[in-house]
């Protein structure tokens, strides 16, 4: 019984982080139905931005006068939703009322998702364009983020997040995995989620399973479920302020406990419309893969009890160990360690955090709002 309960845990743990790549590469061999280029359209759609907006005074104004520069041959509105904002915010974005920039505010907290649904409601683009506060814009963004729509198979596009305009200088093994999954997916229109820095979607395909939902992931999925496809443009580029472990380690938690219920009612909306597919990765790369930590952890003291009369266990046991003392290694050292070796570490900070937010879910507690803190909302 041990023996089994330990490789039905190791599958369930591999099955997110090696499988599911595996069999996604293997199908965007033979289903192909984006390239990484798309024709401009004949017409340009009118576009409405989003910003969902909390104590920015920093970095409101710059964000929008990114926005009013961007190199767009289409109509061009922006909407900021302030969520109870209680520095200069809103002054600063009623200074820019002049040149078109609506203000929205809300006198009580309401967080992320509903704030998005209100400014979806005013919107009158037929393309909404979503982005933080604290985000930058290469030039063209809108455009490349309005460009897939010349398909019109396209009903969501999801941008590239980096830390320079330039270039992207992360060198990150996780963030390496994590991009190539997605251009994988992209090709056959599969993008499952969207970075909520720098995405859009077809206005008429914004449906939340729920009032007071829509977040980056929800919305996305939605439009798979509504028949549409998800696609990456990578060159629709956005810079992001990179924050700390802490900042990310509470962002994930916000993410899994927020999503987490997401998740399931997405799986069932999949089921409904017949779209096993995205079920089936809804599944695996979202469920399995925010559990895998408590997989691993399963795994691991199951081969610990079986190591003791099989040499196969034991060096099983022993690998599973050495991972988990380079997580710790790279907690300790990380400043002084190269990039390639801190896997492990970055790998345990997320699922950690995924931990605690399936507790934070379970219990009622989920973080609906964010906070303003070092390298952008949490």
């Amino acid at each position: 019984m041990t023996e089994r309960l330990f490789w039905v845990f190791l599958v369930l743990f591999l099955s997110s982080w090696m499988l599911y790549p595996l069999v996604i590469a293997v199908l965007a061999l033979f289903i192909r139905r984006h390239r990484d280029s798309w024709e401009t359209p004949s017409e340009w759609p009118a576009v409405s931005v989003l910003v969902a907006a909390r104590n920015e005074e920093e970095t409101i104004g710059s964000r929008i006068a990114n926005l009013l520069d961007q190199d767009y041959s289409g109509k061009l509105e922006i909407l900021v939703g302030s969520d109870s904002s209680d520095d200069r915010t809103d002054a600063i974005v009623r200074s820019f009322s002049s040149r078109g920039v609506v203000l929205h505010r809300s006198p009580e907290r309401i967080g992320k998702p509903l704030m998005l649904l209100r400014l979806r409601e005013m919107a009158s683009g037929s393309v909404l364009v979503f982005t933080d506060a604290d985000t930058v814009f290469a030039e063209e963004t809108v455009s490349r983020l309005v460009t897939p729509y010349s398909n019109p198979r396209v009903g969501c596009v999801d941008g590239c997040r980096r830390n320079s305009l330039d270039r992207d200088t992360c060198e990150s093994i996780y963030w390496r995995y994590e991009k190539t999954v997605k251009r994988l997916c992209s090709h056959m229109g599969a993008v499952l989620g969207a970075t909520g820095a720098v995405f859009s979607i077809r206005r008429d395909l914004f449906a939340p399973v729920s009032p007071g939902r829509g977040d980056d992931f929800e919305l996305a999925v939605m439009a798979r479920v509504q028949g549409y496809d998800c696609v990456f443009n990578q060159d629709a580029v956005a810079m992001e302020p990179s924050p700390d472990d802490s900042m990310q380690y509470r962002r994930m938690v916000r993410i899994v406990s927020w999503m987490l219920r997401s998740c399931v009612l997405l799986m069932g909306r999949a089921l409904r419309r017949g779209r096993i597919f995205l079920f089936l990765q809804l599944l695996v790369h979202k469920m399995l893969r925010w559990f895998s930590g408590l997989f691993l952890i399963a795994a691991t003291v199951l081969a610990g009890s079986l190591s003791g009369g099989s040499v196969t266990y034991t060096a099983i046991f022993i690998m599973m160990c050495l991972f988990h003392a380079a997580a710790a290694g790279g907690l300790l050292l990380r400043r002084r360690m190269p990039s390639g070796l801190l896997f492990p570490y970055y790998f345990w900070l997320m699922n950690g955090a995924a931990i605690d937010g399936i507790i934070r879910a379970l219990s009622g507690n989920p973080m609906e709002t964010w906070e303003k803190g070092k390298g952008g909302a949490s």
